[in-house]
């Protein structure tokens, strides 16, 4: 099933800062790991959504494999920032008791840095 990025980062900013009147039902910990989970899954989804339309047989491999030929179609310094973000997101939203989770400051961040990757992808490709 594909779902848009857009709405996903979305959900993960309103997790991260929720909008005015909103009950806090959540630990600000619990919300920056939910945050996270939708940011990868966004990147995830926009990831699938380039190869579908470059090599609609890529989508079927897996993430750190796309995101390593990247470097082939688009920028190298978009291909580059996108494993970081996709790394570092994949392993805030694997929980281990010997790890802290990620703070919400971490969060915010990826998310600010996953906004400018969406909307750098379509004007960074090249074509192969």
């Amino acid at each position: 099933m594909t779902r848009p990025p857009h709405p996903l980062v979305a959900a993960a900013g309103d997790l991260l800062t929720p909008p005015p009147g909103t009950p806090h039902t959540l630990a600000p910990g619990l919300r920056a790991r939910a945050a996270a989970a939708l940011l990868r899954l966004a990147l995830d989804e926009a990831m699938d959504d380039f190869w579908r339309s470059v090599s609609p047989r890529m989508v079927h491999s897996r993430g750190r494999t796309k995101a390593l030929c990247l470097d082939w179609y688009v920028n190298p310094s978009v291909a580059r920032q996108w494993y970081v973000v996709w790394s570092a997101l994949s392993a805030a939203c694997h929980h281990h008791t010997y790890e802290l989770p990620p703070t919400p400051a971490e969060v915010k961040a990826w998310h600010a840095d996953v906004t400018e990757l969406l909307r750098a992808m379509p004007s960074a490709t090249t074509g192969p």
